[in-house]
């Protein structure tokens, strides 16, 4: 099972600098390594066996020709959902057994195509994570260097230091509201990523967000007897497969075969939780949005965002850093005091606050209750904030 897993570990590797959030690695990792799992654990015939066995009479039809032609063509089941039979003494099949006319079948299309739909489901996941890592080009990465460490050295090396103070001073709103609009771009992809894959999967299997909520009902209270009748409509365990061939005097023939479907076994469930894991995505990521679009119409929010992993830092420092640079400096400072030693963090706000103080630019005042408005005095800005 071990040689699964090994080469998915870096999916999840817990990484010093990350310029993203929690919600977004949910989306790009840990939804990544979830449904690649899945994809490879479906494809390991020494776990499963063959995907496909079925059971035929004596003729001339071989088994493993059978198997091969409904693996390829698909079987089918009655659609009657109501429809449950217990077969003698042996197994409770949940298959309507016998001539089953064409208006009545329900054909398990699907079931070849697992996991290649799985896999493209961890490839449309990825998308979002990859444009951002071609935009970002590892701009965070370089700034916070040597930095993250609980303990840092005696003294910061003053050429390094001079670097950031001067790239955090200077005035490029256009460059980081860029770098803003790009971050809010692929947060946004991440919310329609997981849209898109939920009707993607609502089409393949037939209606399965409505059809598959009384089998996890039931699942998620226990009752199991209904979990197999309600589930086995969606992933039936035994099906039907009719072969029609021509025989030696030219005439019609048909060999019908009652199939074993093993690999919806692990299918159920595997989609059992993908159908609780998509709406509580979901709903984290409409959540997370709303976050976004209040940080973005709030100044004041934003303030406070920047200031509490900086604590005790006066705010008049972070009042004066932000000063006349818009949101976008705002979210390169908030990328760097997530990720940086909070000690390195106060230092970096206060040194850019004193620069732009000793550079005479006009700062904020924060009134008290109020948002923040404007003044030109450098010197006579309120130390206390807010």
């Amino acid at each position: 099972m071990l040689e699964f897993v090994r080469p998915l570990q870096s999916i999840l590797q817990i990484k010093q600098v990350n310029s993203t959030d929690l919600v977004w690695r949910l989306h790009c990792r840990v939804t990544v390594f979830l449904l690649l799992l899945a994809s490879l654990l479906l494809s390991a015939r020494q776990y499963f066996g063959n995907p496909i066995d079925c059971v035929i009479g004596s003729g001339t039809v071989s088994s493993s020709t059978m198997n091969e032609f409904c693996w390829i063509m698909g079987t089918y089941i009655s659609s009657d959902p109501n429809f449950v039979l217990d077969s003698t003494d042996l197994v409770k099949i949940n298959a309507k057994i016998g001539h089953i006319p064409e208006s009545e079948r329900s054909y398990q299309k699907y079931y070849q195509w697992v996991v290649f739909i799985l896999a493209l489901q961890a490839c449309m996941f990825s998308v979002p994570n990859f444009l951002w890592k071609a935009w970002e080009a590892g701009r965070l990465q370089s700034l916070c260097d040597g930095l993250t460490t609980p303990i840092l050295p005696d003294h910061w090396e003053k050429t390094r230091k001079k670097q950031l103070i001067s790239y955090l001073s200077a005035d490029f709103p256009r460059l980081h509201r860029t770098y803003l609009l790009r971050y809010c771009f692929c947060t946004l992809l991440n919310f329609c990523n997981v849209l898109l894959n939920i009707f993607l999967v609502n089409v393949i299997f037939s209606g399965f967000w409505s059809n598959y909520h009384p089998a996890v009902k039931a699942l998620l209270s226990f009752d199991f007897p209904s979990w197999n009748r309600y589930n086995s409509q969606v992933f039936p365990k035994i099906a039907k497969c009719d072969f029609h061939f021509v025989g030696p005097s030219g005439s019609k023939q048909n060999r019908d075969g009652l199939c074993l479907l093993p690999l919806n076994v692990v299918n159920e469930k595997i989609f059992a939780f993908i159908w609780l894991w998509f709406l509580g995505l979901l709903v984290i990521s409409m959540l997370n949005l709303l976050f976004w679009i209040v940080v973005l119409c709030s100044k004041s929010f934003r303030l406070w965002l920047l200031t509490a992993p900086l604590y005790p830092i006066r705010t008049s420092y972070v009042v004066r850093a932000l000063d006349g640079q818009g949101v976008g400096q705002w979210f390169l400072l908030y990328q760097l005091c997530r990720n940086l030693n909070p000690i390195v963090g106060r230092e970096l706000v206060q040194s850019v606050s004193k620069a732009k103080g000793h550079n005479g630019h006009k700062t904020f005042r924060m009134p008290k209750g109020g948002e923040p408005d404007f003044y030109t005095d450098p010197e006579g800005y309120d130390e206390e904030g807010v």
